[in-house]
């Protein structure tokens, strides 16, 4: 049996990147990683996979600045970062790759709160609709620069989809289209912002 070496990639998905789904991404990831010439470890069982796993669900057309990936590789040369954006499609970027200790908690507990840029495209102020929805999931919000900057604990279950088919049907919006999204992080809040 080798070794494995857990790998945490913390990656942007901009532009025409935003719209890939959820559910594609860890082929996309693991695909990437063979271009490159990485071995990834694959699971055990009847229809191995590469071992990969994520932080909490995205909705396609949110842009996300700094998400978590920890991916499991046989081996891990000093240039992992450059191959693997060498290797992702147009939109995606690694900007660090991080080496977490063998008993360092998964992706699950470690992103317990996100931190999202929202704006409506005609400038309505969206804070108070927000706070409404998520409650006493609301970490901290304000308006920064035409943006609401609002941080929610348990992404999972606070997921920005729900805020945005809230405001829908409440008829605030009329869908998608009229709001802009970033989550900026996730991971762990303190001192006034997330991050692993």
């Amino acid at each position: 049996m080798y070794e494995t070496v857990r790998v945490r990639f913390i990656y942007s998905k901009r532009g025409g990147a935003c719209f890939v789904p959820h559910i594609a991404l860890a082929q996309m990831f693991s695909r990437s990683a063979s271009r490159a010439g990485l071995s990834l470890t694959m699971t055990q069982g009847f229809s191995p996979r590469a071992k990969i796993s994520f932080g909490p669900e995205l909705p396609a057309g949110v842009v996300a600045l700094n998400e978590p990936v920890d991916m499991y590789f046989q081996s891990v040369p000093e240039n992992i970062t450059i191959l693997m954006n060498d290797a992702l499609p147009e939109g995606f970027t690694v900007s660090r790759a991080l080496f977490p200790p063998e008993d360092s908690p998964n992706l699950g507990k470690m992103c317990k709160s996100a931190e999202y840029l929202i704006r409506h495209t005609s400038g309505l102020s969206l804070n108070e609709h927000a706070r409404n929805f998520w409650g006493d999931s609301v970490i901290s919000s304000e308006n920064v620069e035409g943006w609401l900057r609002i941080i929610v604990s348990e992404p999972a279950q606070n997921p920005i989809g729900g805020l945005i088919r809230h405001l829908k049907e409440d008829g605030i919006i009329a869908g998608w289209h009229e709001i802009n999204a970033v989550r900026v992080a996730v991971g762990l809040y303190e001192n006034g912002s997330v991050s692993l």
